[in-house]
Parts: C-alpha cells; sequence; structure tokens
C-alpha cells in the first residue's frame, strides 16, 4: 500500500489506515486510496475491494471491527470505482475498468459533463438546500475556473489534487485564514447554579477583538475615511458624532484618528425550522464611528463580538464574553495596536466612545437594573418608580459620574449584608458595577437609544390610546382606520417596511402594552404619513388629542434627521416637553417609563449629534445576516452562527484573487443607463446647449443613479436648496439625469412652494414649467421625498425627517 502524498509504502492495510488517520484525516471523510487508483470511504469498502481484486498480494488483515470508521460519510469514488451501498457505508463494492470516456465520442462526453453538472447543482438545491441563486452562482463559477484552466493550461490532475485537499472543512478554513484573513471564534463553556439551584453549562462564542479591529482597518475604504479631513464645526450644520460636543472637548476623541468604537447588544431568536425549539442569543456588535456616517449602517460595519444564550446574562456570562473585548479596549487605549498599510507600520490608539442597546440589553451589560421595577428605573436622572407621571415635565438634574461610583461603593460595602444590599440595589437601580467602569463614562456614555425608545415605545403607545380615543368618540372605527393606513400610496422607498394593520377595537385594547403591531420602520412610516391619513377619516382636526399625535410626527423628524443645527436640541426639548404635557392630561394612566426616557434625547443630542447615527437601526438590519441564515444544528448556536459570520466576512471583505476589497463597505456612485432617451437625440442636446449653469459635459443620461446609499431616478422629488435650513425649501422634481463619470447634474420641473399647512406638517405646492439645472454635490438635502395628491388635486410636500421644527405649538 502506498501514499501518495507522503510517498510511503506500507506493507499492511492497518499501518496504512492508521498513517491516514493520523496525518491526513483532518475530518470524519477520511479518503483511503488504493494502489490502483479507487478511493473508498470505510475500511470495510477498502477490504472487499483486496478481497476481490488483489487476493494474490499479501496485504490482508481483519479490519471489520474498526467501528469508529463506519461512523464515517460516504465520499464519491475516484476513476470507474463505485460503491453500492455508500449511504450506508457497507455493502458490495465493484470495479468497473472496461467503460471509459474515451470510448465515447465527442458529442457524447459532452452530454456526459452536462449530466454531472445538472446533476451536481441539483443535488445542492435539493439535498443541501441551496437556493437558485447558489445554484447559478455556482455554475457561474466554473465556467470561469475551466476557461482559467483553458487559458492558462493548467494541469488537470495537479488541479484535481489541490480540490481533494479543500474537501476538509478544517483545510478550507486553514485556507481561508490564509488567503482571506479568515478569524476562526472561540468557543468556551463554564457551569452556573441558577436561582433553582440547577446546574447548567453556559456556552459562548467570541471572535477575538484586536485581530477582527486589524482587519477592519486594513480595508482601503476604513483607511480613506481615517485620513479624510473633517469638515470645520459648522453650528448650522451638525453632521456625526465629531461635531458633537463630547469629541469637540474631549482629551483623545477630538483627534481625527483616534479611533471611536461603539458597542452595541441586543438579543435576536433563531429558531429550528424542522422542530418547535427556539433559542434566544444575545449578539454584541462593535462598530467604529470614524468611518462615514452613510457606510456605518450597511451590514458590513458591524463587525461582532460575541454570542451567548440570552438566559445566561443573569448568571454572570457577561464578564466571562466581554473579556476578551475589555482586555482588547485596554491594549487599544494604553499600547495601541500597530498594523501595516502599504508596507509602512502604523499604530492606533482609541476608546470605547458610546454603548447602545434596548433597554434590557442597555442595563444589563453597565450593571443596572433590567426592568423599570426599582426606585430610580432611569440611571441618567433620579426620577421615582411611583412619581412618573407627576414629574414627567420636572428637569431633573444628572448622575454625575462621582455619584454613580459613591452609589456602586455603597454597595460593594454592603455586600456582605443582603437585606442592605437588596434595598440599595433598588433604590439605586444597580445590580453590580459596570464592567466598563473603568473603560468609559457609565452615565454619559450609555444614552437610551431613539429607535427603540421612539419607534418601539412612544408612538405606539400614543397611536394606541389616540385610535382608542377616536374610535370610542365617534371619529372613526378601527376598520377605517385600518383601511385607509393600507390604501395608502406608499413610496417606492417605502415599500419594504409598508405599514399594514388589521386591527380591531377589542384587538386595540389587548395591545395596550405593545403599542401597536408594527415593526420599528413600519411605525416610523406610518407617522410620516400619518397627517394625510387622519385627513381622509376626520371631518376637523380641531380637537386637542389631534394636536398632540401631530407633536408625535414633529419629534420623529427632528430625531431621524440627518444633519441638525444648534438650535434643534432646544426644539426637540420644547416638542417632548409640550407632547408630554398634553399626553398626561388627554390619556391620564396611560404613561409609560420610555416617556421619560424621551427628555433626555436633547442633552444626548447634544453630546454626540444626529441621534440617527448613534442608534440601534443599523443594530436591527445587521440581525438580519443571522435571521436569513437556515439553521438546522441548534447544539451551540452561538458558534455556528459566530462561524457563519466570520467565513462571510472574510469573503465580504477580499476579491476572489485575495486582495482586499474596495467596495466592502459600501458601493461607489453607479448609475443605470437611460435606454428610451439617448444622450444624442435633438431634444436633449437642445436642453444642453441651454444649460449655462451646467458646469460640465455629460457623457451619458442615467435612468437611475446611485450615491451615498440614496436612489435617484426619473420622477424623484427632492429638496434642491443649497442651504441646509433654508426659510423655503426649494422643491423639484427630476426629468433627467447627466452623467460624466465623477459629476452628476440633475435636470428638474419646479414646484412653487405655497405655504407651510401645519394641520398636515407639509408644503402646500403647485408645479410650474420651470426647468433648471443642479448638481447633485451642491444639494444640501440628499434625501429623496414624495408628493403627496389629497382627493382635491391638490399637492404637499412633506419634509420629513428634517432638523428644523417648523410648528407652531
Amino acid at each position: 500500500m502506498h501514499c501518495y502524498m507522503c510517498k510511503t509504502d506500507f506493507k499492511t492495510l492497518s499501518a496504512y489506515v492508521k498513517h491516514q488517520r493520523d496525518l491526513h484525516s483532518h475530518n470524519k471523510h477520511m479518503k483511503l486510496i488504493c494502489s490502483c487508483g479507487g478511493t473508498f470511504s470505510t475500511l470495510r469498502s477498502l477490504q472487499a475491494h483486496w478481497s476481490r481484486f488483489h487476493k494474490s498480494e499479501e496485504l490482508h488483515e481483519d479490519i471489520e471491527n474498526d467501528k469508529a470508521e463506519r461512523r464515517e460519510a460516504t465520499v464519491e469514488k475516484d476513476y470507474e470505482y463505485e460503491d453500492n451501498a455508500s449511504q450506508e457505508h457497507v455493502g458490495d463494492d465493484t470495479f468497473n475498468s472496461s467503460s471509459t470516456d474515451e470510448d465515447l465520442s465527442q458529442e457524447e462526453q459532452m452530454k456526459m459533463f452536462e449530466k454531472r453538472i445538472i446533476y451536481m447543482v441539483l443535488t445542492l438545491q435539493t439535498v443541501y438546500y441551496s437556493s437558485e441563486a447558489a445554484a447559478e452562482f455556482v455554475v457561474s463559477s466554473l465556467m470561469e475556473l475551466f476557461l482559467a484552466v483553458s487559458t492558462n493550461k493548467l494541469d488537470v490532475k495537479t488541479l484535481a489534487v489541490c480540490l481533494e485537499k479543500l474537501k476538509s472543512s478544517h483545510i478550507r478554513k486553514k485556507k481561508a485564514t490564509e488567503y482571506f484573513r479568515y478569524i476562526e471564534p472561540i468557543s468556551r463553556s463554564y457551569r452556573t447554579t441558577t436561582n433553582k439551584k440547577e446546574i447548567k453549562t453556559v456556552k459562548y462564542a467570541y471572535v477575538p477583538f484586536i485581530q477582527s479591529l486589524k482587519n477592519y482597518l486594513e480595508l482601503p475604504e476604513v483607511q480613506a475615511d481615517l485620513n479624510r479631513v473633517l469638515p470645520a464645526y459648522d453650528p448650522n450644520c451638525i453632521q456625526d458624532t465629531y461635531d458633537g460636543m463630547f469629541a469637540r472637548y474631549h482629551s483623545n476623541f477630538s483627534s481625527s484618528t483616534y479611533l471611536k468604537i461603539e458597542l452595541n447588544s441586543d438579543d435576536l431568536t433563531v429558531t429550528n425550522p424542522i422542530s418547535h425549539r427556539a433559542h434566544s442569543i444575545f449578539f454584541f456588535y462593535w462598530s467604529l464611528l470614524n468611518v462615514a456616517r452613510e457606510k456605518r449602517s450597511r451590514q458590513p460595519a458591524k463587525r461582532l463580538v460575541a454570542a451567548c444564550p440570552k438566559w445566561a446574562r443573569k448568571y454572570g456570562s457577561l464578564y466571562h464574553t466581554m473579556d476578551d473585548f475589555l482586555m482588547g479596549m485596554h491594549e487599544l487605549s494604553t499600547t495601541g495596536i500597530t498594523i501595516s498599510i502599504n508596507d509602512t507600520d502604523v499604530t492606533y490608539y482609541g476608546g470605547l466612545f458610546l454603548s447602545l442597546g434596548d433597554y434590557p440589553a442597555q442595563m444589563s451589560l453597565n450593571g443596572f437594573k433590567e426592568t423599570v421595577s426599582a426606585t430610580h428605573f432611569c440611571h441618567l436622572c433620579d426620577i421615582q418608580h411611583n412619581n412618573l407621571e407627576a414629574d414627567i415635565d420636572y428637569d431633573f438634574q444628572s448622575i454625575t459620574t462621582d455619584e454613580y461610583k459613591r452609589r456602586c461603593d455603597d454597595l460593594d460595602l454592603a455586600g456582605d449584608c443582603n437585606q442592605s444590599f437588596d434595598y440599595l440595589s433598588k433604590k439605586y437601580g444597580i445590580n453590580s458595577r459596570s464592567l466598563f467602569d473603568e473603560v468609559y463614562d457609565v452615565i454619559r456614555q450609555c444614552p437610551f437609544d431613539v429607535m427603540h425608545t421612539l419607534l418601539e415605545g412612544v408612538l405606539p403607545n400614543h397611536l394606541n390610546a389616540f385610535l382608542d380615543f377616536c374610535s370610542t368618540a365617534g371619529y372613526f372605527t378601527m376598520d377605517q382606520f385600518c383601511r385607509e393606513v393600507n390604501r395608502f400610496p406608499y413610496d417606492e422607498s417605502e415599500l419594504n417596511s409598508k405599514p399594514h394593520l388589521d386591527l380591531a377595537s377589542a384587538d386595540l385594547k389587548k395591545q395596550n402594552n405593545l403599542g401597536m403591531p408594527l415593526t420599528s420602520m413600519q411605525t416610523f412610516y406610518l407617522f410620516i404619513n400619518l397627517p394625510f391619513i387622519l385627513k381622509n377619516l376626520l371631518h376637523s382636526s380641531d380637537f386637542p388629542q389631534y394636536q398632540a399625535i401631530l407633536i408625535c410626527v414633529d419629534i420623529l423628524s427632528l430625531c431621524f434627521s440627518n444633519t441638525i443645527s444648534i438650535t434643534t436640541p432646544d426644539q426637540l426639548r420644547s416638542c417632548i416637553k409640550k407632547h408630554n404635557d398634553l399626553f398626561r392630561r388627554l390619556y391620564p394612566g396611560k404613561m409609560k417609563f420610555k416617556f421619560h426616557f424621551m427628555t433626555h434625547f436633547p442633552t444626548i443630542m447634544k453630546d454626540f449629534g444626529p441621534l440617527i447615527y448613534t442608534s440601534c437601526l443599523a443594530t436591527e438590519r445587521k440581525h438580519q445576516f443571522f435571521k436569513g441564515n437556515k439553521v438546522r444544528n441548534l447544539k451551540n448556536p452561538s458558534l455556528m452562527l459566530a462561524r457563519r459570520h466570520e467565513l462571510w466576512l472574510c469573503v465580504n471583505d477580499h476579491c476572489q484573487d485575495g486582495s482586499l476589497s474596495h467596495a466592502a463597505l459600501a458601493d461607489g456612485p453607479n448609475g443605470v443607463v437611460d435606454n428610451r432617451e439617448s444622450i444624442s437625440d435633438a431634444r436633449v442636446q437642445f436642453v444642453i446647449a441651454h444649460l449655462p449653469s451646467l458646469p460640465f459635459k455629460p457623457m451619458s443620461m442615467l435612468k437611475v443613479f446611485n450615491s451615498s446609499g440614496y436612489k435617484y431616478s426619473k420622477y424623484s422629488i427632492l429638496n434642491l436648496s443649497k442651504e441646509h435650513f433654508p426659510a423655503m425649501p426649494i422643491v423639484g422634481k427630476i426629468k433627467w439625469i447627466f452623467y460624466d463619470g465623477k459629476n452628476c447634474a440633475f435636470i428638474c420641473n419646479l414646484y412653487a412652494v405655497k405655504t407651510y399647512v401645519q394641520q398636515l406638517r407639509a408644503y402646500e405646492v403647485e408645479e410650474t414649467n420651470t426647468i433648471e439645472c443642479f448638481l447633485l454635490d451642491d444639494i444640501c438635502y440628499k434625501k429623496p421625498l414624495k408628493l403627496v395628491t389629497l382627493s382635491d388635486g391638490s399637492l404637499y410636500y412633506p419634509l420629513h425627517p428634517y432638523g428644523k421644527s417648523l410648528s407652531i405649538l
């Protein structure tokens, strides 16, 4: 017996098999090769082959009782050998050497080749549950590989040996690490005792933080953003975290190259589709706030820190799960990390800028109580649990870092006395000192999240109370409201999260604690369009409940604006104060704790800039990666999901040749050429010739242009103003899109802006015949919006979200 990989001869089957096990078997799919070329998956099939074809040779040993090899999976055999009972790993083996491809004509060989490819693709789809897109990818990749083999005249047998090695998952991961910098997640476990005195094993997985950060920093897009020159601070144009007071006045974070790390945490339920068993997994992500804001919302910008079972949070899992991240943050802030950029060593320093999550996750991560049952349920101020509604409009003084540390010291002193500890713990709302107490300011850098507070708390609860009042008072029925919501003409950008309701009045009351059965983005789009939906239902809007629900639209618009001014936080504070006061008077007893959390938004906005860029919207989007994965093996879901994520990242960050991708975080500007109208058309050339404001010569005319996450197309409605907060917007509809490969210009039909309608929170406009040219780079408000046409034919332009309140409170 001969090993072709080591060029070693063996006298017995057992010696040969032992050699294969020790050196070449990296997974359970071990492959045994006979000297005649036959390939076998088990010792039994190899022995049967030797008994049948090589009896005269003195190589025999009884190995039928090798139980371990009976569990091995069947591997396809090379040449013309076939194991008829391969799926059971036992059976009669045959070796047919009389039929070869050489006996077939060229046409028959092509048919045989087609059969094998089709069979492989169908097997992937039916047996391994691959999608149609996956099958198309496999066929396209095979085509490219065969063309490369033909062009470069590569040796096919050598390539076959190379592929043979890649059948091992161990080898594939090893090569992924070598070529694409794959990071293998590390799995750990520990034993804990539950409240019922049960001993449970907690399994968790983490991704080495420093290595993950180094890989991320080497990406060309990240390097470009780290080395860009940030604009000077403009109080009328606050766009990102670097414009906030915290970063501007911080000794380290004021530097553009000092790494600002954001930590996110949230849970996700993973369900096995074969059974009804579900696992709630707690995920931790980190992201780099130095990267341009439009890239941070993409899935690849959120990197995995760790994953653990949600239930284990109560039993000290965070101390274990976050240990590597904490050590990495200590290294980053003290000695720094060094990476090689263009063969030059560059050292970066950084720190934890802030942590974000929903209320239970945020509180658990920082040692506070996860429920609002504590006397001091808010970690930012000292509002009392029992006085929520009475004190909702009181401006409490913020808890300082020194005060927080003093309270933690009190808990430490009372640690030996359970009664005193429980009393102080409930009084302060603190379970233990935060893991990050030495890393950042636990009070100031642990803000409330606008998405969970507003979209999953205040707005749906207020809408529930408003609808209950309207249906009871006879303004409209729930059936009428649901019908208007479902048939409203939503814009193309709203269709993916279009709200849909089917609620009766009785079901509405059951939703009291949840608010409304809507997702975060469905709630967002419902409130943006709510004034127009209610316009069709209400004969009169002159009642206080309607005015209160309109203030929700103002708060939503200010909180989710991507550009604010120095006066925006004060406008937001006025809106929130008016809203909470009205809600308390109109709906007594229905105040929720998130109504108070919202009162801290103006301070958070001053510290960190626009709230949309320090929210959990990107975290929810990141969850879509795990929700889109088919999960069948739930023995260690934390490790399995972490591995899939890291494998996906190494593919996302690299090109096929192993070089770093220049589009790992976001695609560059791109467009689709208009096939109906050409740039050479006489009418188009006439327009170009009579546009003195067009500063470049167009090379093409597009029907769609994508840039910085926005999609512009013919008939898109834009605010074309060259100022961020003008007295009146310039509203236009795109007629043509000109592009020269670098610059983009919109030829627009303008609308005359008549007035701002308070009851609709929108501008009334009318179409004109004026056509003007605008460069995309000159437009300040780049988000495409829409026009709403009412039944009387009037046109309205809802400018939301917007960093300036236009309402009269």
